[in-house]
């Protein structure tokens, strides 16, 4: 009994410590974008601008017929499952040879009504299908005899049509002809190349050009990720047309030596949870996808009860 009146006390504390220093945090990092917006902050505020000058007509490809090219019947060792799932290549620079891979899983109920939701792994360097799909929150585990799948009960794909990108061109199956590419990519090109992947995607699966889009990402994608937002909204304004339906992003920052913060915004909906330090990896990293999970199904049932 008092082993866990003193356990529950315990939780307690570590709860209000970890809430006052998350809220620390937040005041020191709003304080930080307030400088950063000022004219004589001494910031270089070039790297946090926006990529506007990608011209749609002469990046946007002809897709008719490749959707269905894409079409993945079965997986090797894949049991029996009722969505339907894509992979292929979109080129995002005919001249350079550039294409980008992706693997896509439809929503495993519901596809018609609910979001499409982009996946990026960090890194960088990080395969987005290797770890994202396959060890994360894809539909499917792999059995220790590394030839048979199983489903995983908490794929995200229970709650989104999801979208697995290998980004940028070099990370797992994406490539490019141009080998000058591999030494001259960053943040700002992989946000480019990002973007013109999915104006093409979305012309290959028009069906989702109106729907509800989301962006959620971990480690080195908490650059990715809002990159490609702000890229995004650039265009839509600079258009004045809605050209990507982005409704929020989602990012998990994680090291194996500090907390692991998760956020996501959604018009006036934000939410954040930090975790406490833990000792071991293999129990964070087990921790943090808990976090995910939870959060994003938590996220997606909040906001149909308010729409």
């Amino acid at each position: 009994m008092e082993k866990r009146l003193f356990s529950s006390l315990l939780l307690v504390v570590l709860f209000l410590v970890g809430e006052s220093h998350c809220k620390k945090q937040a005041g020191k990092l709003g304080h930080f974008y307030n400088v950063k917006l000022k004219e004589n902050s001494g910031i270089d505020t070039s790297l946090f601008a926006g990529i506007h000058h990608v011209k749609r007509a002469s990046k946007v490809h002809p897709q008719e017929g490749l959707k269905e090219k894409d079409r993945i019947d079965r997986l090797p060792g894949q049991p029996q499952v009722k969505f339907s799932q894509y992979g292929g290549y979109v080129t995002v620079d005919k001249s350079a040879g550039r294409a980008l891979y992706y693997y896509f899983a439809e929503a495993q109920k519901s596809k018609e009504s609910f979001p499409l939701l982009l996946w990026l792994n960090g890194g960088p360097g990080c395969s987005s299908l290797a770890y994202g799909a396959m060890q994360e929150l894809g539909p499917f585990r792999v059995h220790s005899d590394g030839k048979t799948l199983y489903n995983n009960l908490y794929s995200w794909n229970n709650a989104a049509n999801v979208l697995f990108l290998e980004s940028p061109a070099g990370v797992g199956f994406s490539y490019s002809n141009t080998t000058s590419d591999y030494n001259e990519s960053g943040d700002r090109k992989t946000a480019e190349d990002s973007y013109v992947f999915l104006v093409n995607w979305l012309e290959r699966f028009p069906e989702y050009k109106d729907r509800d889009f989301y962006i959620a990402g971990e480690s080195y994608a908490g650059h990715y990720v809002p990159q490609l937002a702000h890229t995004i909204l650039s265009h839509n304004k600079k258009t004045n047309m809605t050209i990507i339906n982005l409704k929020g992003i989602m990012v998990s920052i994680f090291s194996s030596c500090s907390s692991s913060s998760i956020s996501f915004s959604h018009t006036s909906h934000r939410q954040s949870i930090n975790s406490i330090k833990l000792e071991t990896w293999s129990t964070l990293w087990h921790i943090r996808l808990c976090l995910l999970d939870t959060l994003f199904f938590s996220l997606f049932a909040s906001f149909q009860r308010v729409e």
